[in-house]
């Protein structure tokens, strides 16, 4: 538990100085969606598993050129994933064992991902990155029975407290400081591995020592705090009247501005420097 409160601590002060920063050289961020998951090796296909993705980060610029920008960023997520099956048949062995092929898994993570984001004009970014995830709820059921597979079951087929993930990111400005997103992860390690004694009441040795993996697609939106506007490409400038559109002289007026401003700003700060 050590490795959670140095992390959470950690995600606290970065946000606490995305917050007061005046240079607007930090941003934080807090974002809200789903999860659609399955794991992969368990019997049961499809991203069936629903389940909440929340949480906050930082955002830390470390190059920008022209429309060009790349960031780092820090998350700390609560995320929910798992595995669904629905009843598929049902075999009676005798009254108390009832066979149903029915499955369902439900893993709480609290996650912290590690994220390098490309940004085309400051509306399309693409990231990739990597995230640790520590397990701190779980909850089994097969044939729609509760097992006793829990976070302190010690049997050979318990689940790991540890989740390492490889992410893929895809996120696109919808409303100023409003994003929408979309994330792929796959764990990098098997979070258990198990073995099927029996399939279709046969034994099948293809299903001995099965290494399962998380396997899981993200929609969220994101909104970023205190982020400097001045540096966006384009501007959400409109006619109110009887034919609204984006005029672009005044979108080119109104960023002519904003830059002039920003090269004053970085000349005031270059001679307060010497």
């Amino acid at each position: 538990m050590k490795k959670i409160y140095t992390i959470i601590i950690m995600c606290a002060i970065m946000m606490m100085f995305a917050t007061e920063a005046k240079s607007q050289i930090v941003k934080g961020e807090g974002f809200l969606g789903f999860n659609l998951s399955q794991i992969d090796g368990d019997k049961a296909f499809g991203y069936k598993h629903i389940g909440v993705h929340a949480g906050i980060g930082a955002i830390v610029p470390v190059y920008q050129k022209k429309n060009f920008n790349i960031d780092i960023a820090l998350e700390l997520a609560l995320n929910q994933r798992g595995s669904h099956q629905g009843q598929i048949y049902n075999d009676s062995i005798d009254a108390n064992n009832i066979i149903t092929g029915e499955y369902d898994a439900h893993l709480t993570y609290l996650e912290v991902p590690l994220m390098v984001y490309f940004s085309d004009k400051q509306i399309t970014s693409f990231g990739i990155g990597a995230s640790y995830g520590r397990l701190i709820g779980l909850r089994e059921y097969e044939h729609g029975k509760e097992t006793n597979v829990n976070l302190t079951y010690t049997g050979d087929d318990k689940f790991s407290l540890d989740d390492w993930c490889i992410l893929a990111d895809l996120k696109f400005r919808i409303h100023e400081r409003l994003k929408l997103g979309f994330r792929y992860q796959y764990s990098l390690a098997p979070i258990r591995t198990r073995d099927y004694d029996l399939i279709n009441g046969q034994p099948d040795m293809a299903w001995q020592d099965v290494k399962q993996y998380n396997n899981v697609l993200t929609a969220r939106l994101i909104y970023v705090f205190n982020e400097d506007r001045s540096q966006y490409i384009y501007d959400e400038y409109q006619f109110t009247g009887n034919n609204p559109k984006i005029h672009q002289k005044t979108i080119d007026k109104k960023l002519k501005k904003l830059r002039k401003q920003r090269e004053r700003e970085e000349r005031k700060a270059e001679k307060n420097a010497k």
